[in-house]
């Protein structure tokens, strides 16, 4: 349990309704921090202009609203974990009292009281903009947040720890820079009613700062200049198909002599002796170049229909099952276009070299999806004498679907799902279907 205390501040003002600004100020409190650092300020502002109250845009007829606006800002992070500035002790050996034995305790961590508040900092500078008499608006950001002061476990020598925990140390910091468009469209004539909307967004993640540090989990890496848990693995260059092949790239492969059918791995210490130790390198990232999303729907006089779309593009996720059998699972269909003589050019590689199971790109599949996340059909029954008599004033019939298509070139598994998911063991989102009805009475 913490105890955290907070008072805000805030200051706005307006002139002409043209120039607008505020003002705030935080003064944030944790018992999650050391006395000395317990408290902490973040400030933050905003302008905006709204450029078409301007005299030079009265004539101006297509548009409708024209408004430019930033802002800045800091806030603090108190999510780290209780009490991570303290020593902590734990029942740990036994001692020796006479001829009784008894539980000892010893400390587990060693304890850093100069730690302090996580700080995030946020750059916005937005345009918003709508047309023919707002049927058409349209949304447009750039952001820069820099989160700095990362509590992190950096490595150190087991000379000065003995068999103590690390640390924790405000030593990361990290940059996510990005945009967001969105455009939304509304109109009608007569019965009939229309709306669309497209929402698009883009992000870099950069790790600014580890104190010259990395850190390496079994396929990702943490290191300065590279995104978060970046792919970290062996460069495949494609499976040995011929004598030339093995004669090309001869490398040993964890101690073992590469045979036809085997994934090709690429030497990058050039040391004629692949390993993950040696030759791992990082192979791509966990982030999407772009994501977006769609909402589509009309309606004509009582029936109305509505849809969601939402997807990614430019990224590929671990999508593999060589081992899968061991686990009491059976492999994919793809396995049926695995090399073997009588098949040289199979895509996938032979079966029962468990070299060929090391993470490396050859497992990286491109996972872009357009999905249909959402459907919607109703129609809605009003002013209709059969309700009127059971004193009900509308009633609508409606029948809705989840997940019902994806587009993807990601064969037999499902392309929405966390980076982490590397063997496709979470269960995948289901379609489903459902009937409803709404009564008014």
């Amino acid at each position: 349990m913490s105890d955290a205390v907070n008072c805000e501040y805030c200051v706005n003002y307006s002139y002409d309704d043209r120039y607008l600004f505020e003002f705030n100020i935080r003064h944030d409190g944790s018992s999650r921090m050391p006395k000395a650092n317990r408290y902490a300020t973040f400030p933050s502002f905003s302008a905006a202009w709204l450029i078409s109250s301007e005299s030079f845009m009265e004539d101006i007829d297509w548009l409708s609203s024209l408004k430019l606006r930033a802002s800045w800002g800091k806030l603090g992070n108190q999510e780290i974990g209780d009490y991570a500035y303290v020593e902590t002790m734990a029942a740990l050996g036994g001692y020796y009292f006479g001829d009784e034995k008894y539980i000892g305790m010893r400390k587990t961590k060693i304890a850093n009281e100069d730690i302090k508040w996580e700080t995030t900092a946020i750059t916005d500078i937005g345009l918003d903009a709508s047309f023919l008499q707002s049927r058409i608006n349209v949304a447009f950001d750039w952001y820069d947040k820099t989160t700095s002061d990362i509590l992190l476990q950096l490595p150190m020598p087991n000379i000065f720890l003995g068999s103590l925990g690390v640390p924790y140390q405000n030593a990361g910091k990290v940059r996510n820079r990005g945009w967001e468009l969105s455009i939304n469209y509304n109109d009608g004539v007569g019965d009939w009613q229309w709306q669309a909307g497209v929402s698009l967004a883009g992000v870099k993640n950069q790790i600014l700062d580890m104190k010259g540090q990395e850190s390496i989990g079994n396929h990702t890496i943490n290191r300065e200049g590279e995104a978060i848990d970046s792919y970290y693995g062996l460069k495949a260059l494609g499976i040995y198909r011929t004598e030339e092949d093995l004669t090309r790239y001869p490398a040993i492969i964890n101690g073992q002599t590469p045979q036809l059918g085997d994934v090709i791995y690429e030497d990058f210490d050039q040391s004629g002796n692949i390993t993950e130790d040696g030759d791992r390198q990082i192979i791509g990232n966990p982030f999407p170049k772009l994501q977006y999303s769609c909402n589509l729907g009309f309606s004509w006089k009582d029936l109305d229909v509505t849809t969601f779309w939402q997807g990614i593009a430019g990224l590929n996720r671990f999508s593999w099952d060589e081992t899968v059998i061991s686990n009491g699972g059976n492999k994919t269909s793809r396995w049926l276009d695995r090399w073997s003589p009588e098949n040289p050019n199979g895509r996938m590689p032979r079966l029962g070299n468990t070299n060929n199971d090391i993470y490396s790109s050859f497992w990286l599949t491109k996972s872009d999806y357009l999905r249909l996340k959402n459907i919607e059909i109703g129609y809605t029954f009003r002013n209709k004498t059969w309700i009127s008599k059971m004193g009900i004033k509308s009633l609508r019939l409606y029948l809705a679907a989840t997940n019902l298509l994806t587009l993807t070139p990601l064969e037999d598994y499902d392309p929405e799902k966390q980076s982490s998911d590397t063997r496709n063991d979470v269960h995948p989102n289901t379609k489903t279907c459902s009937f409803g009805v709404n009564v008014k009475f």
